[in-house]
């Protein structure tokens, strides 16, 4: 390489590296705080007593039911060998180290589909009043005998918002286990609901959030797919879609657009965010909310939607 070539290939590294700074920098421009995980980290599989490797920590002194919505994000390259599985976690600790509550994600990531960006969001409420560390945990889990390692391009964990208090919060049941849709049943169900919620006095809008997480059956299931014989590979196709239904018809159903989605057995698991929000009309009582998200079988693998603590969902009112 010549010189003069040597230097424009620098030049141009020089301004991606500060475009790439510059990007998850004004990340934090949206935040009310954000702690940021160390770039470039060659992560190795974990210990398979582990919960996850902490990669970024972000401290909360909060009083009794006072609340914050955590969102946190990964982008994570360069596995090896191909098809690694990356976890991510939010985790609300006491200082003790003993969990609280816990949101989490994490798909299988293929060098086909380069820079994979992994995301996922935790309404944490304080049961008591004292000092909580919520942490950002990303980890390898290879499908490999070979210890796996993968790149963490970049990552980090928010505070939304600020302080929230549970008199205008809403958030969906801790239930643990799956449900699942069969091949060539389209039965329409709904996920991680929340019902009956009331605004608080003087609110003028509220925002719905909802995770979902899929995981498609194939092989000789696991992975929170029952143990029989699926298909040897294939994809699975869904459809989604978001509802704030109020109990007052006067009031307007909210609604996200029904999205189609289609993730192979290479893939294999898949978290889909949605997002709504309503004003509320000034001299009309709404009455109580509902909000739920449908999931429908569409075609190819059959598949499971995780619940807690994967799939979760909250309201905002304010």
């Amino acid at each position: 390489m010549s010189r003069r070539t040597l230097r424009r290939a620098t030049l141009v590294l020089a301004f991606a590296l500060t475009i790439v700074v510059v990007g998850q920098t004004s990340t934090a421009w949206a935040y009310v705080k954000v702690v940021y995980a160390t770039r470039g980290l060659v992560m190795t599989e974990r210990p398979p007593t582990s919960i996850g490797e902490v990669r970024a920590t972000l401290p909360l002194v909060l009083k009794a039911g006072e609340a914050r919505l955590l969102m946190a994000e990964t982008k994570v390259y360069d596995g090896y060998p191909d098809r690694n599985a990356i976890g991510q976690k939010i985790t609300c600790e006491r200082p003790d180290g003993s969990i609280v509550k816990e949101s989490w994600t994490g798909t299988n990531l293929l060098t086909r589909n380069g820079l994979t960006p992994v995301a996922n969001r935790l309404l944490f409420v304080a049961p008591t009043a004292g000092t909580y560390y919520c942490r950002l945990r990303v980890y390898v889990n290879s499908h490999y005998a070979t210890p796996g390692r993968a790149t963490l391009y970049s990552g980090f964990i928010g505070d939304a918002f600020g302080t929230l208090t549970t008199q205008r919060l809403g958030i969906s049941r801790q239930t643990y286990g799956v449900q699942m849709f069969e091949a060539g049943d389209k039965t329409v169900q709904k996920m991680v609901p929340i019902f009956r919620y009331l605004p608080p006095a003087g609110a003028t809008k509220i925002q719905a959030r909802s995770d979902v997480y899929l995981t498609n059956c194939y092989g000789a299931g696991g992975a929170g797919c029952p143990r029989r014989t699926f298909p040897a590979s294939g994809s699975a196709t869904f459809a989604v879609q978001g509802f704030l239904v109020p109990t007052n018809p006067a009031c307007k159903t909210v609604a996200t657009a029904r999205t189609v989605k289609t993730f192979d057995h290479l893939t294999h698991h898949l978290g889909h965010s949605l997002d709504m929000s309503a004003t509320l009309p000034v001299g009309v009582n709404c009455g109580a909310w509902t909000t739920y998200t449908t999931v429908q079988w569409q075609g190819g693998l059959p598949f499971v939607v995780h619940l807690y603590p994967y799939s979760q969902a909250s309201i905002i009112g304010s």
